[in-house]
């Protein structure tokens, strides 16, 4: 089970944040707060699922949805992979989006709530709070195959060539 922090219902004025700043938020937060060596953000592959920022490290991936709507929000849900879990892609899944836009109840089951707020208005520096913690979606819950596909995909995409020369015993005279 989820852990969800404990939060008053936001009645406050949801901040304007584009999907793009979610996304740049999102790959940050991937990169030094979940200490990930390896962050996609948009990068569209062969596989069907283009997540917005996916980030991996030492074995585990984070996946992260942003959403700037609700009716972006509700859309999501329509998505094949997003009703069958088991073929979608991270160990931990999460919904990004403005604080308030999304109550944590209304999160599926397993994925986690990160909202983003900003602090003091003056300041154009936005946060990012851990509202709905997500759970780690097991080998068996998850589609490794389509996380190593995207990650072939996004490297061959970069023209990253790599070859691996393995020498037998005294083949070098």
């Amino acid at each position: 089970m989820a852990i969800v922090r404990q939060r008053k219902k936001y009645t406050g004025k949801i901040p304007k944040i584009s999907h793009e700043e979610l996304v740049q938020r999102a790959f940050l937060y991937l990169q030094f707060s979940k200490r990930c060596s390896v962050v996609f953000k948009e990068r569209r592959t062969s596989v069907s699922e283009t997540p917005d920022a996916i980030g991996f490290r030492g074995g585990f991936s984070f996946l992260i949805e942003c959403k700037a709507s609700r009716a972006d929000f509700l859309s999501d849900k329509k998505k094949w992979f997003r009703r069958r879990p088991e073929q979608g892609m991270g160990h931990e899944r999460y919904f990004m989006a403005p604080i308030g836009l999304l109550e944590p109840e209304e999160i599926p089951d397993g994925w986690g709530l990160l909202e983003v707020y900003e602090i003091p208005p003056m300041c154009r520096n936005r946060t990012v709070k851990i509202t709905k913690e997500s759970k780690r979606f097991s080998e068996s819950e998850r589609y490794m195959s389509v996380e190593i596909s995207y990650l072939v995909s996004a490297i061959r995409r970069l023209n990253i060539s790599m070859a691996v020369f393995i020498e037998s015993p005294g083949s070098c005279g």
